[in-house]
């Protein structure tokens, strides 16, 4: 969570920055991702992705292109799954470890109460409590930070992609693709995870 806060406040002082790579703690993480710079034109047809894709350029040849493009698409992906320290995609990967939390905290809850019984049942009633306190207390956690880290409320994606002949959105493609789908946020459009309230043991009063 404090990691995904001072991401978040950096993003909002300084998008530029954040989004060309130049987040703090991530000075020797080189990322092949950014947006034009302000000093680059994005008129003329062109949008902020164009990294990879080529729009607006002449290109080469469409069988050596279709080629690039995958193969920029795979790497992208596997830098957006790696999620690193400083580049445009550790937000998402941070959204989706608390996401991955969750579902362990919803189906460690059976352990749990397993865990108590079998406690009681050899008369360590302290112990038992120790063990429901705890898992209270980790899925109370959960619940109060679902809104922040899904940042119920507020706009969802950038809205903003390559224009197509009739001036429609068109999703770019190859590694700038990738760029594209992570900045629509599909994270924050599926919602929070539901957290399965944990029930006290009657036999602990």
């Amino acid at each position: 969570m404090p990691r995904l806060r001072e991401l978040r406040a950096l993003k909002a002082a300084d998008p530029l920055a954040f989004f060309e790579g130049a987040v703090k703690g991530a000075a020797d993480i080189p990322d092949d991702v950014s947006i034009a710079p302000s000093s680059t034109s994005t008129t003329g047809g062109a949008s902020l992705f164009t990294r990879y894709s080529g729009v607006g350029s002449q290109g080469t040849g469409g069988t050596t292109t279709t080629k690039q493009t995958s193969k920029n698409r795979r790497r992208e992906e596997r830098k957006r799954a790696r999620g690193k320290r400083g580049s445009v995609y550790e937000e998402e990967y941070l959204v989706q470890s608390v996401g991955r939390l969750v579902e362990r905290v919803n189906k460690v809850g059976a352990e749990v109460e397993a865990t108590v019984e079998g406690c009681l049942g050899r008369g360590m009633r302290e112990r038992a409590r120790a063990v429901e306190a705890a898992m209270k207390e980790v899925v109370g956690m959960c619940e109060a930070c679902l809104e922040e880290v899904w940042e119920v409320g507020s706009p969802v994606g950038l809205g903003t992609g390559v224009n197509g002949q009739n001036g429609e959105v068109v999703a770019p493609k190859g590694g700038e693709g990738v760029l594209w789908e992570s900045l629509e946020q599909p994270w924050k459009k599926a919602g929070p995870p539901i957290v399965k309230k944990y029930e006290s043991s009657g036999l602990l009063g």
